[in-house]
């Protein structure tokens, strides 16, 4: 962690003209600490002062396709999702894998998103996950991973 920082963090520090080097770790956008983001494209920075995710957190998580398709989807959600629902939404964004079929895949996703995706994501407070009543919800803090997701999802729609 130290001193690393991603490149969009330096451009946004010269913006606060940071002078306190713990403020430009490169963590403020997500985790609440120090100099509020400024920078008019990450837009929501109230979200990212209300999350303690983070950046390195945050970009381990969104390396799984499936925690980006369930995020995007739950950003465009008006409210709660079912878990079937979000299960049908992340196979709908990804390839099948060869030699599965889609009923396969779909276990597998399902799997994947109730035993280790989806606690994660609530761990980070990206989402509240109730097994229980088998819903998903974005929190606040959802919006602090839309200007990755976007990214990425572009990235992804042009190959």
């Amino acid at each position: 962690m130290g001193s690393e920082q991603p490149p969009e963090s330096r451009s946004s520090d010269n913006h606060r003209g940071a002078g306190d080097p713990s403020e430009s770790r490169g963590e403020s956008e997500a985790s609440g600490g120090g100099a509020p983001d400024t920078t008019p494209e990450r837009g929501d920075s109230d979200a990212a002062r209300e999350s303690d995710v983070s950046v390195d957190d945050l970009f381990e998580l969104l390396a799984r396709p499936g925690n980006r398709y369930a995020l995007a989807y739950l950003h465009r959600a008006d409210g709660p999702v079912p878990f079937e629902e979000l299960v049908e939404n992340v196979v709908d964004g990804a390839a099948v894998p060869d030699g599965l079929s889609t009923a396969e895949f779909r276990d597998r996703v399902a799997t994947r998103l109730v035993h280790s995706n989806l606690p994660k994501l609530d761990d980070a407070g990206l989402v509240e996950y109730d097994r229980e009543a088998g819903l998903v919800r974005p929190t606040g803090a959802t919006a602090v991973a839309v200007p990755y997701l976007e990214l990425a999802m572009d990235q992804f729609s042009a190959e």
